[in-house]
């Protein structure tokens, strides 16, 4: 599902808010799993968030944290596991091992399947101007975003670049974009929903004009 949210504070003799919500696409383009309490007013209100505009939530973004921590948690219990084993003299060296490679293999397997994959975009502009190119998006110009992905932990992290920083790849697991230098990390957005939208999508043919 696709939220459009931005924020202004207008100057009066006392500090007074305003919350903004766009909905610019079907919510069938964001596909049957997408919850509503997904998005939800944000609970902070800080100057630096006035020209940040979130367009983009990836609809398993909850779902993915969930399995991260699960894993991770578990993961770390067989770790701690094997020196227990080993201290008691009767679990045979190999068996122990064993045992914490096996508590492991699940946190490693969601880590590497979910990498990469994007919660949040968030574009560094206000409303106004993303309105107005989702119209016009001929004449949409480089951005500079914040990509939100989930760490091993299962904590969002977001990490900005410039659309022109960002390497455009096609693949049966969604649509990726992965930085052309530094890390190089890799961000995976749900190609149903980055299509279905004329902002999204001028954000993406952006990312591919940038490789021409």
């Amino acid at each position: 599902m696709l939220l459009v949210k931005s924020k202004q504070v207008l100057l009066r003799p006392w500090p007074t808010f305003q919350l903004l919500k766009y909905s610019t696409l079907p919510k069938k383009a964001a596909g049957p799993f997408t919850s509503n309490k997904l998005i939800g007013p944000s609970t902070k209100d800080h100057a630096d968030e006035i020209r940040r505009t979130l367009v983009y939530i990836g609809p398993f973004a909850e779902t993915m944290k969930r399995y991260k921590m699960t894993a991770s948690v578990f993961g770390l219990c067989g770790i701690v596991a094997v020196p227990a084993l080993l201290s008691s003299g009767q679990v045979p060296v190999l068996s122990a091992a064993l045992a914490g490679i096996s508590a492991v293999s699940p946190a490693l397997f969601v880590h590497f399947y979910t990498h990469g994959y994007v919660t949040k975009l968030v574009v560094y502009d206000d409303i106004k101007t993303v309105e107005k190119e989702r119209k016009r998006s001929r004449d949409m110009k480089d951005k500079f975003i914040g990509i939100e992905t989930i760490s091993f932990w299962g904590r969002f992290k977001e990490e900005t670049n410039w659309l022109s920083q960002l390497r455009y790849k096609s693949t049966p697991k969604g649509l990726t974009w992965q930085q052309k230098t530094g890390a190089k990390h890799v961000f995976t957005l749900e190609r149903e929903i980055m299509e279905a939208d004329p902002y999204l999508k001028a954000l993406s043919d952006r990312v591919q004009k940038s490789e021409a």
